[in-house]
């Protein structure tokens, strides 16, 4: 048996500000290292990061109830191509000063980004089928 620190709305509620959080962090994370000083003129990042693992830490001793799956769709394989593509820029924009094997890098960076995804994606409805066929 085991015990949760939150259960129901509560553990909705934690997931939910640690998604938020995570997905905040992140994105000025990148505006940061895009547009140097454009966060931390203003906030320490390093503050909000603590803050992020705490509250990861609270979602993972939270009760989580399995969602049903949704088909995978071509929204998802193109999604996944554009964050593939996104990488890739944002490696080519960071990396320019190296030259050809800023190209490699980025390259090679952008098709491990979609791969990754597809395993991840493709595996979850794998794992899904299986419970399916199990029950």
């Amino acid at each position: 048996m085991t015990r949760y620190m939150f259960k129901s709305h509560n553990a909705s509620l934690v997931n939910h500000i640690f998604q938020t959080l995570l997905v905040t962090y992140l994105i000025l994370l990148l505006a940061e290292q895009i547009w140097t000083g454009l966060v931390s003129v203003y906030l320490n990042l390093n503050y909000l990061l603590i803050i992020v693992i705490i509250a990861g830490i609270l979602d993972v001793f939270s009760e989580h109830y399995k969602k049903p799956s949704e088909k995978i769709t071509k929204k998802d394989y193109l999604f996944i191509s554009l964050l593939g593509i996104a990488g890739f820029l944002i490696i080519k924009f960071k990396t320019q000063s190296l030259g050809w094997l800023s190209w490699l890098i980025s390259i090679i960076a952008g098709i491990l980004i979609i791969l990754l995804s597809l395993l991840v994606l493709e595996e979850d409805e794998e794992g899904e089928k299986n419970d399916e066929e199990n029950n």
